[in-house]
Formats: C-alpha cells, structure tokens, sequence
C-alpha cells in the first residue's frame, strides 16, 4: 500500500516566518493573474500562512502596493479607436462631367 507524502509549505522551506505586506514581490506570486488570491490546493500553503498572506495581501491592496483589479481592455475597444495618424477618408472631386445625386 502507497502511502502519500506529506507537502510541505513553500513558504515554511525558505524560512519566512513573518509575511510581510510590504514584501510585495513575495506576495505577487501568490496572486492570479486577474489579482484574485491562489487556494491552497493550488499553492500547497499551509492554513496558517494562507491566513497570512491572505491578510497581507488585502492590507497591501489597502495601502495601495498592489492592485484590486488589474486594467483590461477588450481588443474590439482599441480596433474602434481612430488613429490620429491615419488620414482621413478623401472622397474623390467631381468632374465636369459627373452629377452629385
């Protein structure tokens, strides 16, 4: 019978014992890439320190070291964007022989 071997807590293997809100390049790891926080099935954080850094990842956001949400635009919005570059759409000048309807 095959028994499971028990994770161990990144954060407890590289000796943190305060997580620190300041710290933001550590916490950023634990964030998706919308901002939302990492469960620890995914993370294999231990409950403690999921609490942890649950804490010091809202106070950051509180601070203003880190974003709530990050900015995101759809690409439909910027194709509908005029380039101030581009010129403008030249219709062609009338001839002698040609009526405007």
């Amino acid at each position: 019978m095959t028994t499971k071997k028990k994770q161990v807590c990144p954060i407890d293997a590289a000796g943190i014992t305060y997580i620190d809100y300041k710290d933001v390049e550590l916490l950023k790891k634990y964030l998706t890439k919308f901002n939302r926080i990492i469960p620890r099935y995914y993370s294999m954080v231990s409950l403690r320190n999921q609490k942890r850094l649950a804490v010091a990842i809202k106070r950051a956001r509180y601070m203003g070291l880190l974003p709530y949400v990050l900015s995101y635009r759809a690409p439909a919005i910027e194709a509908r964007k005029i380039l101030p570059d581009a010129p403008a759409e030249v219709s062609a000048p009338l001839d002698e022989t040609a009526t405007a309807i």
